[in-house]
């Protein structure tokens, strides 16, 4: 079954959840304080990191509410790590 959304649409949403996660794992963030900052119930974290194994892209939440989420997350994560290297 084709995935929805443009092809590359998995990739990008595979890129930048493994920003996420690493960002997660160098300030110390587990997966449930992530699952909580996306506001995603347990089953919908669990099929987003089934993309990182090649899954389909899950339909819930949308393909662009998602990225917009990650990215607001990852954002706040990286100014948040980010004095620790200065």
């Amino acid at each position: 079954m084709p995935e929805p959304g443009p092809p590359q649409a998995a990739e990008i949403a595979r890129k930048e959840l493994n920003l996420l996660l690493g960002l997660a794992e160098q300030a110390g963030l587990d997966g449930a304080r992530l699952q909580h900052e996306l506001h995603l119930s347990q089953s919908d974290w669990q099929q987003w990191l089934g993309l990182l194994h090649d899954a389909p892209l899950p339909k819930r939440p949308e393909l662009p509410l998602m990225l917009r989420h990650l990215g607001y997350v990852t954002s706040r994560l990286d100014r948040a790590i980010r004095p620790a290297y200065a």
